[in-house]
């Protein structure tokens, strides 16, 4: 499936985790260590973040693989944000690709990420879809499931005071539809994470946090042999601020 990532913090490059790092994203797409389904994820790359300038999020995405982009070193050394979110793609089986499968998806001021699928899609898309309010129906790209999942969640986030709970709520409705799900979620509003390691009769995805002294990161795999990174609960839809999981 799908390696992803988060920053939330002090202002920082994105090469921090795209790039930089021993095990960064560009790293783990080819040579990923605990990817659970398939081997490498080649079927593009985005990542998402929020401008200095307070303006909505913004995105660089391409349907080719991360480590073919011969200009995304520089432009994440160049880039910087105090929240980010980063991901490559290996495709699910009858999901169509390009630019419109490849996350992380952006509404209403979230960018959001999923690393997993929902157990048979194209049974349930119409249901799933018809639960999403007109506008972001509307902005609807492509025909992945992921996409559907995470407009899902930034949906009921409008109505819910809570980033975790409207998570929460929308994994527990989506399992109800499309049960054997694998739901490892990452959706930040900018100033929190929301993130999840669900899965329905299976194992769970990998997805770990480190506390730094600026912030807080949370990605796949860990970017390096720093002695912070700790599994995030399994089963769980947990808040991660600059400060680190809030239980």
């Amino acid at each position: 499936m799908c390696r992803h990532l988060a920053w939330i913090g002090a202002p920082r490059p994105l090469a921090d985790a795209i790039s930089t790092p021993p095990h960064s994203l560009i790293t783990q797409s080819w040579a990923a260590r605990e990817l659970l389904r398939g081997s490498i994820c080649a079927d593009g790359f985005g990542v998402g973040w929020y401008p200095a300038n307070g303006g909505p999020p913004a995105r660089y995405r391409r349907e080719l693989p991360i480590w073919a982009d011969s200009d995304l070193v520089t432009f994440a050394q160049a880039t910087v944000s105090t929240a980010f979110v980063g991901a490559v793609r290996n495709g699910t089986p009858g999901i169509p690709g390009g630019l419109a499968s490849t996350q992380p998806v952006s509404a209403d001021g979230y960018l959001a990420s999923h690393n997993g699928f929902l157990a048979n899609f194209h049974h349930h898309a119409a249901e799933l879809r018809g639960m999403l309010p007109d506008d972001l129906s509307a902005q609807l790209s492509g025909q992945s499931d992921s996409e559907t999942l995470l407009l899902l969640a930034i949906a009921r986030a409008r109505s819910t005071p809570s980033l975790v709970d409207a998570l929460a709520e929308t994994l527990e409705d989506v399992v109800q539809i499309a049960p054997g799900s694998a739901l490892c979620v990452i959706v930040s509003d900018g100033t929190e994470l929301a993130v999840s390691r669900l899965s329905d009769g299976m194992p769970c995805d990998s997805l770990y946090f480190c506390v730094l002294e600026d912030g807080c990161m949370v990605a796949s795999e860990p970017l390096d042999a720093h002695p912070g990174w700790t599994a995030l609960p399994a089963s769980a839809v947990t808040r991660v601020t600059s400060s680190g999981v809030v239980a």
